[in-house]
């Protein structure tokens, strides 16, 4: 039904990810995709733009309904509706979720590789960032380092700031490993701020496990997510979050209010987007995960037997691509992805926050593939024909 091979040009129009970029440079860098949204949403927004007048703008019952019944079939999760908090997106809801759970001097735990926005969170306002990396698992699949993560919660850190599903490896955590880590989050009283803006992306053979449907768990996550990736609607900057305990809900929404945001009162187009894309994308989505799964099955076919490789993700349209064999440094692979024709974030991103710090060896690489495959095939021979003989 909907044609994901329809190839729009973004240049020009103040994309991020072209901005700044050579004509023959194509970026796979920033976490969006190349996609169209389902035509209802574009249909629904249009509809809205005739009438003409753009005055502030309530969620209604219609628009909470969207929300609760998207969560609830695809996820088997019930919302409360008063546990709904309606917000301006998921990394403004996670920094004021922090500071309304914490004070200055806090320790607060993010688990690397991660979205480098998330690692800058735990240390503003004077929070202190701790830093637990992931180990890799018996079939070579990263995991939480549950020692390391507990030697953190036994130091006092309050909070917990995870990625579920993860970027940028594209992990779905199963249900031993959450139930693992809720044990160590009951056993020393710490909060959870789940970050899981990737979770309507869920390839076939795993199933995302919300942490807060744990027994006892509900009280002590806050739960935060968007349609932004779903539907590809990361200029709308909308979400929600999911909070069970009332007085902490309430300090949020106080919290938001502080920085700008009135909750239950978004941008008035990017309500309309979110609720046409939450009523009428279901169809589109599982379309868009059989294209995305083609575009893996594809980047498999052009990385083999080179020196750079991946694990095939489980969820999500980003590739997190083992260059350790390389041995390049940061300018280095810079130069050889430019020789290839593209840009890429190198690994180091996703270590630090201070990303123009480091200039040392390389391990990984992200590429976000989710594009029509006009781009992509292009994209990836031009790769392989940089790294066949390297």
């Amino acid at each position: 039904m909907y044609d994901f091979d329809k190839l729009v040009n973004r240049r020009g129009m103040g994309t991020c990810k072209y901005l700044g970029v050579d004509e023959n440079i194509l970026p796979m860098t920033i976490a969006d995709m190349e996609f169209l949204p389902p035509p209802e949403v574009t249909e629904a927004i249009a509809k809205r733009a005739k009438i003409g007048n753009y005055g502030y703008t309530m969620m209604t019952d219609e628009d909470y309904e969207a929300v609760m019944s998207w969560v609830q079939k695809r996820h088997n999760f019930a919302i409360k509706r008063e546990e709904l908090l309606p917000t301006c997106g998921v990394l403004n809801t996670m920094r004021c979720s922090m500071y309304s759970l914490t004070e200055a001097g806090d320790k607060v735990v993010v688990v690397l590789p991660l979205h480098t926005p998330s690692i800058k969170s735990a240390s503003m306002q004077g929070r202190i960032a701790c830093e637990s990396y992931m180990k890799l698992d018996e079939a070579g699949d990263y995991t939480f380092d549950f020692a390391d993560l507990e030697r953190h919660f036994s130091d006092g850190a309050k909070v917990l700031m995870m990625c579920s599903p993860h970027n940028p490896t594209g992990r779905v955590w199963r249900m031993d490993e959450l139930t693992k880590l809720a044990e160590l989050v009951k056993k020393y009283n710490v909060m959870v701020i789940s970050d899981e803006i990737h979770r309507d992306l869920i390839y076939r053979g795993s199933k995302h496990i919300m942490l807060a449907s744990l027994p006892d768990m509900a009280e002590r996550v806050v739960t935060v997510f968007s349609p932004s990736k779903t539907f590809n609607l990361g200029g709308c900057h909308i979400g929600s979050a999911v909070i069970a305990d009332a007085e902490l809900r309430e300090r949020v929404r106080a919290k938001l209010y502080e920085f700008g945001h009135e909750c239950g009162r978004p941008p008035l187009f990017s309500l309309i987007a979110q609720t046409a894309a939450y009523k009428y994308g279901e169809n589109y989505l599982d379309e868009m995960l059989e294209y995305l799964s083609s575009n893996i099955d594809l980047a498999e076919e052009y990385f083999a037997d080179l020196p750079i490789s991946f694990r095939r993700p489980e969820a999500s349209f980003l590739l997190w691509v083992d260059c350790r064999k390389l041995n390049l440094n940061t300018a280095e692979l810079g130069k050889v992805l430019q020789e290839a024709g593209i840009s890429a974030d190198p690994g180091h991103y996703y270590d630090t926050y201070k990303i123009n710090d480091y200039h040392g060896l390389q391990h990984h690489f992200r590429l976000a593939i989710g594009m029509p495959k006009a781009l992509l095939e292009p994209a990836l021979e031009r790769l392989r024909k940089r790294f066949l003989n390297f």
